[in-house]
């Protein structure tokens, strides 16, 4: 039985507890949207207020849990696809059945979330005040049904996985399509470089901007830019890093990218891409959050930090993307991966 393969039941049990660490997070936050008022010095009020602490605990535990079952999705594939005929790397596996790359579209906006959730719980532990009691209840009770959805369309697509099957490899789907010139090769992989190049020197710059001279208007732009580069970063990713690591112009793969012939550049790749949005996304919903003095006074500090972390992130995903680029251009002496006879 397929659920009992280590990986699949790793995922699962992963997803499981987030979604019991949600659940018990938004038992708190049902409790703060009906009874909390900050203007009472009841001791029910306080009794609440410390759930409200106990709570926070639950959820950021849970938003990591989340964003661990995200690895745990592309990790448990690549992983699979060893064992599968005719996969060679997690395309193979997703593609098995009709509810693979839902799946993983799914878990990635729900991890994507919860990290930024868990930016917004971090942020309220430097503010003296209860201000965000309502705000983050409101976001806990919403993220408690995306964690169950994400289980349940994940059961969905391992239950039904066979991995006795042949597998249809990327190579058979995809580089004939980027072959023939169909949407991979002319304009979409040009504008999607450019705008990813664009969008990563503009995150970077905007939030040093922020970090140096802080205000909430800035700290909103510069976290807004990162949030909004993430589609054409991940674009150019696929459409342009994957060639030229393979140095193949129609290999679109971000799988290969995760293979150990090209030092499993995904990994950091994707993941500094992760991890900036999460947190240019946690200062920026902060900021929009930030309206009492108690908040104002406290997203500077935490601003600058995330931030800060958010440019490394962002440093290392480019540093990443433009290695197998320029390695080409120097070997190549400057030609064109893309060039046609």
């Amino acid at each position: 039985m397929n659920l009992l393969e280590p990986w699949i039941l790793l995922r699962l049990l992963t997803g499981l507890v987030a979604c019991l660490l949600f659940s018990r997070g938004a038992f708190t936050a049902q409790k703060v949207l009906r009874h909390f008022d900050v203007r009472r010095a009841t001791e029910g009020q306080l009794a609440l207020e410390k759930q409200i602490e106990l709570g926070s605990t639950f959820v950021r535990i849970g938003a990591t849990v989340q964003v661990l079952a995200l690895v745990l999705t592309v990790l448990g594939a690549d992983r699979m696809s060893r064992g599968v005929r005719g996969a060679m790397c997690a395309y193979g596996v997703f593609g098995a059945n009709m509810w693979g790359f839902r799946a993983l579209a799914f878990t990635g906006v729900v991890a994507l979330a919860a990290g930024i959730l868990a930016q917004v719980y971090t942020f309220d532990t430097g503010v003296k005040a209860l201000d965000l009691a309502r705000p983050l209840a409101i976001m806990t009770l919403a993220m408690f049904p995306l964690s169950a959805m994400d289980l349940a369309v994940t059961f969905e697509f391992l239950s039904k996985l066979d991995l006795t099957v042949v597998a249809s490899c990327c190579s058979v789907q995809l580089d004939p399509v980027s072959a023939a010139g169909e949407a991979y090769a002319s304009g979409p992989r040009m504008l999607a470089t450019w705008l990813a190049a664009l969008g990563a020197v503009t995150s970077i710059g905007t939030a040093l901007f922020a970090v140096r001279s802080p205000t909430k208007a800035r700290i909103l732009l510069a976290g807004a830019v990162t949030v909004f580069s993430l589609p054409a970063a991940l674009a150019a990713s696929v459409l342009e890093v994957a060639p030229h690591a393979f140095e193949v112009p129609h290999h679109v793969c971000p799988f290969c990218l995760l293979r150990t012939d090209v030092l499993a550049m995904g990994y950091p790749l994707f993941g500094g891409l992760l991890l900036a949005t999460i947190w240019g996304g946690g200062v920026s919903l902060s900021s929009l959050l930030s309206r009492g003095e108690a908040t104002r006074e406290a997203l500077i500090p935490f601003a600058r930090r995330a931030l800060r972390r958010s440019v490394g992130a962002w440093a290392l995903a480019l540093l990443v993307a433009v290695a197998p680029i320029a390695r080409f251009a120097f070997l190549s002496g400057g030609a064109s991966l893309f060039q046609t006879p």
